[in-house]
């Protein structure tokens, strides 16, 4: 009787100890529970006065270099569950969702449950315009048993330009600028020989004298000369992105050939500035101007509202022959032609196929295992994808047209 009795007590204890346990994980988990579903319900009932902001570059610019970016996103006014989190996704225009950012800062004095702020790297590739189209916002207690989801639409808006890179670019002589107010530092030589001509007067060189034009409408007209110029700080520059080469122009190597072509056109300009030079910027397609843009940034922000077209040709661009124009190797070689018989001064060609070809096909790690999160396409398709064939041949066709020709620019 006495060892039933002692087995009966040590029972009666376990299970007392067992139910204390399971009453106070109950009772965890209820308290976890509803606090995440009142901070939630508060969110909802409060959404359309709790607006997320998004910054990037974690300076509160509205622009910055693509790659892996530091995003911070606030969340004024939201309340945190109690040792819970606030998790947060950006859903772009595309219907892609970033990374999780997770709300982990917190507000001063009396509002310490109210979250502050959360901030992490994101991979963004892209030189473009992002447009967000809304957040996908969770409320997570401490124990992670419940997930509590709201969506929010969300209208912000920012850019990716490129960053700075080593790029070796002939000198080019601007032409002057269109109102001789603003001197530069040192004069310098402004185009004019074998480009200008003028009628001859009373004065001028004989020596300069054009014959042939002569021969032709018996006018005496003479080739204007090189002048030192106060004023030459002015240089015109277009951006032509037409693309007859790609079926798809957003197609991922279509993509990653225009950042690659975003990044020399960025650089050029860049290089351009350094010598003391303005740049009037233009593209062959309108720009969104969604925000008013710092003047310095102006050819960031224009790059990242381009894209591939193919319905208006290089040649269609009304540049004179002191202009820069540039161009990839994405351009029929028709159209290249054409634009060299206009004797444009300065052409500057990008070899589209630069960048692909120069990653490293063979990496076992791209081969056999998950690609990087940093890989912007499968690098071994490429070698024998149809647009590297066609993209290749137009090449080595171009570079045939340039060597045969009166060519005057360059390629990169």
């Amino acid at each position: 009787m006495e060892f039933f009795t002692e087995n009966t007590n040590i029972a009666l204890y376990l299970k007392l100890f067992a139910w204390v346990i399971g009453t106070f994980i109950l009772i965890l988990i209820g308290i976890g529970f509803l606090y995440t579903l009142v901070c939630y319900l508060y969110f909802v009932i409060n959404k359309k006065t709790i607006n997320p902001k998004i910054d990037i570059g974690l300076d509160g610019n509205i622009k910055g270099v693509a790659g892996q970016v530091p995003v911070l996103i606030s969340l004024p006014k939201a309340i945190l569950p109690l040792l819970g989190y606030i998790k947060i996704k950006i859903e772009f225009e595309n219907g892609k969702l970033s990374d999780t950012v997770v709300i982990n800062k917190f507000s001063q004095g009396f509002e310490k449950l109210l979250p502050k702020e959360g901030s992490t790297l994101i991979w963004l590739p892209d030189r473009k315009q992002y447009h967000v189209k809304g957040f996908v916002i969770s409320f997570i207690d401490y124990l992670q048993f419940f997930r509590f989801t709201t969506y929010k639409k969300s209208k912000n808006a920012f850019y990716l330009h490129s960053s700075e890179i080593e790029l070796s670019v002939d000198d080019i002589n601007p032409s002057k600028t269109k109102e001789e107010k603003e001197k530069i530092k040192t004069s310098r030589k402004i185009q004019g020989d074998y480009l200008n001509y003028k009628d001859f007067e009373v004065g001028d060189d004989v020596r300069r004298i054009v014959w042939k034009i002569f021969a032709k409408n018996r006018e005496l007209v003479i080739r204007t000369p090189e002048v030192i110029n106060p004023y030459a700080s002015h240089i015109k520059f277009y951006t032509s992105f037409y693309n007859v080469l790609s079926k798809d122009l957003t197609s991922v190597y279509a993509v990653s050939m225009l950042n690659y072509y975003k990044d020399i056109v960025y650089n050029i300009c860049l290089n351009i500035k350094k010598k003391d030079r303005k740049v009037e910027f233009n593209i062959d397609q309108a720009v969104n101007e969604f925000i008013s843009v710092n003047e310095n940034d102006r050819v960031g922000f224009q790059l990242s509202s381009a894209s591939w077209q193919n319905n208006f040709s290089v040649n269609e661009l009304k540049a004179s022959g002191e202009s820069i124009i540039c161009v990839s190797t994405l351009i029929s070689l028709e159209e290249l032609t054409t634009l060299i018989e206009k004797g444009t001064s300065n052409i500057i060609i990008v070899k589209a196929s630069r960048h692909l070809d120069h990653q490293n096909v063979f990496n076992f790690k791209n081969l056999f295992l998950r690609q990087d999160q940093k890989s912007e396409l499968n690098k071994l398709a490429w070698i024998f994808s149809a647009t590297r064939k066609k993209l290749k041949k137009n090449e080595e066709s171009i570079e045939k047209l340039v060597s045969n020709s009166n060519f005057t620019g360059q390629i990169i």
